[in-house]
């Protein structure tokens, strides 16, 4: 009888377990012992990095399909321009205003949306207004706001590589008056 060669089903089968024990004991030590960084002010890893933002990209991508955005007037525009002063530029900055002081310190950096939101549609940017996205400090909009105003804040998005310092300071900030009543409520309480 001539000696068997290669491996049996059954023996590959005990190889791929026992490296997944391994694999699974070496996340367990990573996690569990403390190792694994999570600190805003530790840059990640290119690899790790790069796998989160292809992640999120393919994503967005699946969750938006099936999205069908309305038709935006120059007054819906104008209107999610508002409504992003309020919402979104502490973060993501405008045009001609920068983001707020702790923006920087965020990881990762909100990006500035004039030149991101390029590669979106304004369906997955409304998605993401509306959902957030997990472990980035975006939250999820669709918790406390509208869709209505989301999508005109996403068409906003979408316009915001054409819209002119000018122009946007001259929006007002639609919730500036809401987080004015908020603060006097706050005031009342005590």
């Amino acid at each position: 009888m001539a000696p068997r060669r290669g491996l049996s089903l059954g023996s590959a089968l005990v190889g791929a377990l026992i490296t997944l024990l391994i694999l699974a004991a070496i996340a367990a030590a990573i996690i569990f012992g403390g190792l694994f960084p999570v600190a805003a002010s530790v840059k990640d890893g290119t690899a790790f990095r790069w796998a989160v933002m292809e992640a999120r990209e393919h994503n967005v991508q699946r969750s938006a399909k099936g999205l069908t955005a309305p038709r935006f007037t120059a007054a819906d525009i104008s209107e999610g321009g508002s409504h992003y002063k309020g919402m979104c530029q502490a973060c993501h900055g405008g045009p001609g205003a920068e983001a707020g002081e702790f923006a920087p310190g965020m990881n990762p950096r909100p990006p500035n949306l004039a030149r991101a939101a390029g590669d979106l549609s304004v369906e997955q940017v409304f998605w993401i207004a509306k959902n957030g996205i997990r472990m980035t400090g975006m939250p999820a909009f669709g918790k406390t706001d509208e869709d209505e105003e989301l999508w005109k804040v996403a068409a906003f998005v979408k316009a915001l590589p054409k819209v002119s310092p000018s122009d946007y300071s001259a929006l007002p900030n639609a919730h500036e008056h809401e987080e004015a009543e908020a603060g006097e409520e706050h005031d009342h309480h005590h």
